[in-house]
C-alpha cells in the first residue's frame, strides 16, 4: 500500500471530504486546504506533498494564480487540476505552467468517473518517483564521478553470484561479501542496494581498516560533544546517516573486538549509542558486509567473534577473482578505457591483438582495480609499448601464491634495514672415534635448537618478502599487504617483528 502524501486545495467543503474519504481508502496519506494561500503559505514553510489536487474555480487565488504560485514556491511539484467543466483555455494554460494532468471532478455529471483520477494520480507519482531517482543519480555521479560501474557478465563464474543478487536484493537480509581485494564487492554491495526498496535512500560505506578503533567507533555510531578529547561538537555517525538506506562494512575482519560487540548489539535490537551518550538511537538500516580473510581462521584463533560471524552470515556471496572470469576482461577493458578517455579528456586509444593476448594472458592479481588502473594508466600516457613492457614485468616477477613469493624472494637483493635479526647459528660438527662402538662414551656436543633455527629461517624468508614486495609498491603498505594476500594490520605486525621501517620516516 502506498504512503504518498496528497493535498487537495478546493473551497467546496462537501467535496473535499468525499475525495478525503476516496484517496484514503486507496491508501494516501491526505491534506485538505479550502484556499490556494493556504497550500502557498504551507510550501513555503517547508511542507512537501508527492501531489497536489488543484480546483480551478475558487475565490481570491484562483487554480491558474495558486498555480503559479506552486511553481515559484516549489517548482518541481506534480499538480493535477481539478474542474467541473472542460475548459480549453484554462487547460492549455494549465499544461503550460506545468500541470501534469487536467481531470474533471469525480461525481460530476459531465466527468469520466473516479477510474479517470486515479489513473491521473497513479500517472503523476511514476513521473515524481522517476524525476526523484533521476535527481538522485545525478548528485550521485556528480559526488563521485568515478563512481560509474561496468554492467557484470552473465560469464558461468559470476552467474551464480548474479542469480543471487536477483534473489536477496528486494529482501532486507544481512549479506556477507567474500573474495579477493579488488574483485568488485563494493559494485556488488551497490547493486543489491540499488535493486532493494531502500534505493532512494543512502548508501554509505565504510572501510574498518581505515581508521584505529577509537576513531571507528566515533565513525559509525557517532559521539556527543565533550566525550573525548577534541570532540567539540555532536557529530551523527555513519550507521544515523544511512537511516533506512544501507551501510557496507568494507574489511569486516579489521574491527576490534570492542567494537564487534557493538555492531552485535546493532543487528540484534537494530539500536545503538552514541560515545558520550546512554540514550538508544533507532536504526533502520540494511547492513551489507565484506572481507578478504578468512573469518572461519579468525574465529578459531579468537579474533572475531563467532555469534557476529553468523548474524552477518544470512546470506554469503563468494565473488570470484578476476583470474576466474576471463571472458569478463574484453568487456571491462573497453569501459575503463572509454571512462578515463572522458575523464582525462585524452583520445580514444584501441588496443591491438598483441595487447589483448598479453592483458588475456595476465594473472591480474590485483583484479578488477589492478586492471582499472592499468587502463588508466594506458590512456593518460597514449603508450602501448610501456603498458606491454610493464605486462611482461609483472608476469615474469608475479608468483603463482604467496608461499612461492616467500621462496622467490628470499634471495633479493639486501634492503635497508633498522634491526639486527636473529641469525642461523652455524651446526655443531659432532666427530666419532674410530673406537667407539654402539655402547662407547662420546664427547658431549653443543645442543642444537631446532625450533630456533626454523623460526630464524622463518623470519629471514618473511623479511625478505616483505622488503621486496615494499620496494616493488614503492612503500605503499597497503598494496604491499594485497600482493603478500595478508591482511593490513597483519602486514605492520609482521614488519614490527622482522624490525623493517619506512625509510622516508627517517
Amino acid at each position: 500500500m502506498t504512503t504518498a502524501r496528497i493535498a487537495i486545495v478546493d473551497d467546496d467543503p462537501s467535496f473535499t471530504e468525499f475525495l478525503q474519504t476516496l484517496l484514503q481508502t486507496r491508501g494516501y496519506t491526505v491534506d485538505v486546504f479550502h484556499s490556494g494561500q493556504a497550500l502557498v503559505d504551507k510550501l513555503e514553510a517547508g511542507s512537501s506533498p508527492n501531489l497536489i489536487l488543484l480546483d480551478v474555480l475558487m475565490p481570491d487565488l484562483n487554480g491558474i494564480e495558486t498555480l503559479r504560485a506552486i511553481r515559484q514556491a516549489q517548482p518541481s511539484a506534480q499538480v493535477i487540476m481539478l474542474s467541473g467543466r472542460q475548459a480549453p483555455a484554462t487547460i492549455i494554460e494549465a499544461v503550460r505552467l506545468g500541470a501534469a494532468d487536467y481531470v474533471l471532478k469525480p461525481g460530476d455529471p459531465e466527468g469520466v468517473g473516479e477510474a479517470a483520477l486515479e489513473g491521473a494520480i497513479r500517472n503523476a507519482l511514476e513521473r515524481q518517483s522517476l524525476s526523484a531517482e533521476v535527481a538522485r543519480l545525478g548528485a550521485q555521479i556528480a559526488d563521485d564521478p568515478e563512481g560509474a560501474q561496468p554492467c557484470w557478465s552473465s560469464g558461468p563464474s559470476m552467474e551464480p553470484v548474479l542469480q543471487m543478487v536477483d534473489r536477496v536484493a528486494d529482501s532486507d537480509v544481512t549479506v556477507l561479501l567474500r573474495g579477493e581485494s579488488g574483485v568488485g564487492k563494493e559494485v556488488i554491495a551497490r547493486e543489491l542496494h540499488r535493486r532493494s526498496r531502500r534505493r532512494t535512500k543512502p548508501f554509505v560505506k565504510v572501510n574498518c581498516a581505515a581508521l584505529p578503533a577509537e576513531l571507528l567507533e566515533s565513525e559509525l555510531f557517532g559521539h556527543e560533544r565533550g566525550a573525548f578529547t577534541g570532540a567539540g561538537a555532536t557529530r551523527i555517525g555513519k550507521f544515523e546517516f544511512a537511516q533506512h538506506g544501507s551501510i557496507m562494512l568494507d574489511e569486516i575482519s579489521e574491527m576490534p573486538a570492542s567494537l564487534q560487540a557493538k555492531l552485535l548489539h546493532v543487528l540484534q535490537d537494530q539500536q545503538f549509542t552514541r560515545l558520550g551518550n546512554n540514550r538508544p538511537i533507532d536504526v533502520d538500516v540494511r547492513v551489507i558486509a565484506a572481507s578478504n580473510q578468512n573469518l572461519e581462521n579468525m574465529m578459531r584463533a579468537g579474533t572475531f567473534r563467532e555469534d557476529l560471524y553468523y548474524r552477518l552470515q544470512v546470506i554469503e556471496l563468494s565473488i570470484p577473482p578476476l583470474r576466474e572470469r576471463r571472458e569478463e576482461i574484453p568487456a571491462l577493458v573497453e569501459f575503463f578505457l572509454g571512462k578515463y578517455a572522458r575523464t582525462y579528456r585524452r583520445p580514444a586509444v584501441r588496443s591491438s591483438a598483441a595487447l589483448r593476448e598479453a592483458i588475456l594472458n595476465y594473472q591480474w592479481p590485483g583484479n578488477i582495480r589492478e586492471l582499472e588502473n592499468m587502463m588508466k594508466r594506458f590512456v593518460v600516457l597514449q603508450d602501448e609499448q610501456f603498458i606491454m613492457s610493464e605486462l611482461a614485468r609483472l608476469s615474469a616477477a608475479e608468483p603463482p601464491s604467496r608461499a612461492a613469493a616467500l621462496v622467490a624472494m628470499a634471495p633479493a637483493p639486501a634492503v635497508r634495514r633498522s634491526d639486527p635479526i636473529p641469525v642461523m647459528p652455524p651446526l655443531p660438527v659432532i666427530v666419532a672415534r674410530e673406537s667407539d662402538g654402539p655402547d662407547a662414551d662420546t664427547d658431549e656436543a653443543a645442543g642444537v635448537d631446532l625450533q630456533g633455527l626454523i623460526k630464524a629461517a622463518s623470519l629471514r624468508v618473511e623479511r625478505e618478502a616483505i622488503e621486496q614486495a615494499l620496494s616493488r609498491f614503492r612503500w605503499n603498505r597497503r598494496r604491499a599487504a594485497t600482493y603478500l594476500q595478508v591482511s593490513y594490520k597483519t602486514l605492520l605486525n609482521k614488519m614490527k617483528e622482522c624490525g623493517i621501517s619506512d625509510p622516508a620516516a627517517s
